[in-house]
């Protein structure tokens, strides 16, 4: 009954989804190289300050290892990841994902309505999902971000495992997606079914999902290194069936042009497919979580990454799923761990495109900066 009334909720609304109009001529930038050289001049980074969490657990620190910014509906929302206060899971319990809503400035999260993190949780199992078995104990979910499919209801996926005491491996279950909803004190995501997938496939959306023209886009790191997958289904109901997916390969002749192959790729296979940069690899130079956005400034979509745990980049392209430029080093040699990186372009105020806020931050406070483009 679930499944039927999402269904023609997705069904009956209408759909939101528009490809982005360039409110101004495209902004060009130099080569990556004299990019980081015109640090201070055409372009600069301000640390705005750590998130802050409102309420009891604000007080005792709340953190985590990285945090996503979505809108929905009017709403901003937050999903995170590992969180728990003053770094000790006996403080306010431990949740590996869960979900809050924003306030009206970009560094305030609202954790006011409950004292336990866990109260917070977002991607919960299906009924029918396999249950933990010895050592583990319990489900986690890692999840992307949230786009709409209607107005009033969004999706995200989630990459399921079991797990048990820190020291136990966890083991894979596979990928699902979640309908999310507006709930009075939290946003609430819902499995709708079984998982898309099982425990061999690649990851769906966990750098990123994104919202363009008629497409839900999911990108995930996976296959050698610096390899970023691209996979894409109808926006709508299409996103709960697993056929419908295709994902960007390229054949071993690399003089062919890339192609869409439809299914959901085993991961053993991740190295055929992925998208391509200006880089004389090919690859991305990053191997951590980050975010895909449109940017109004320079009338293309960028993709930002983390190289774990140092520097941090972004790149541009036309189309999501690229060809995309050379990576734009920012952060450099400046002493911030690079992890789990999120643009927040939804804060950036109107006629001010050229100010973007991002975050970052692993296992502790997430530092809050803005990027000024001047070019």
């Amino acid at each position: 009954m679930l499944l039927l009334l999402v269904t023609l909720v997705i069904i009956i609304a209408p759909i939101v989804h528009t490809t982005p109009k360039a409110r101004r001529a495209s902004t060009d930038l130099p080569t990556p190289e004299k990019f980081l050289q015109d640090n201070g001049t055409k372009w600069h980074i301000d640390y705005v300050g750590n998130i802050k969490f409102t309420g009891p657990m604000g007080k005792k620190g709340l953190g985590g290892d990285k945090c996503r910014s979505s809108s929905l509906a009017g709403k901003e929302i937050w999903n995170c990841g590992d969180m728990q206060c003053d770094s000790d899971a006996q403080v306010c319990g431990f949740d590996m994902g869960p979900a809050f809503y924003g306030t009206r400035h970009v560094s305030v999260v609202d954790a006011s309505a409950y004292s336990v993190v866990s109260d917070y949780a977002f991607a919960l199992p299906w009924p029918g999902d396999p249950k933990p078995v010895s050592p583990q104990t319990t489900y986690g979910m890692d999840t992307s971000n949230i786009v709409p499919i209607n107005e009033t209801t969004g999706i995200a996926y989630v990459w399921e495992i079991t797990r048990g005491a820190p020291d136990i491996p966890h083991v894979n279950q596979g990928a699902g997606v979640v309908a999310v909803t507006l709930g009075p004190t939290k946003p609430i995501a819902e499995r709708v079914g079984p998982l898309l997938t099982g425990p061999d496939s690649v990851q769906l959306g966990l750098l990123a999902i994104l919202d363009a023209g008629s497409y839900i886009y999911n990108y995930n790191q996976q296959g050698p290194f610096g390899n970023i997958l691209v996979g894409r289904v109808k926006a709508g109901e299409a996103a709960f069936d697993a056929k419908e997916y295709e994902y960007l390969a390229f054949p071993p002749d690399s003089t062919t042009d890339p192609e869409w192959v439809s299914g959901i790729p085993d991961a053993n296979d991740a190295g055929s497919y992925g998208m391509r940069t200006s880089e004389t690899t090919g690859r991305f130079t990053c191997t951590q979580y980050g975010s895909v956005t449109w940017s109004e400034y320079f009338s293309k979509y960028m993709l930002m990454c983390n190289l774990y745990l140092n520097f941090t980049f972004f790149y541009l392209a036309d189309n999501p799923w690229g060809p995309w430029t050379g990576g734009f080093k920012l952060l450099s040699d400046s002493g911030w761990l690079g992890y789990g990186v999120d643009a927040h372009p939804q804060w950036s105020p109107r006629g001010k495109e050229n100010e973007l806020y991002f975050s970052q931050g692993p296992n502790g406070p997430f530092n809050m900066f803005k990027v000024t483009f001047h070019y």
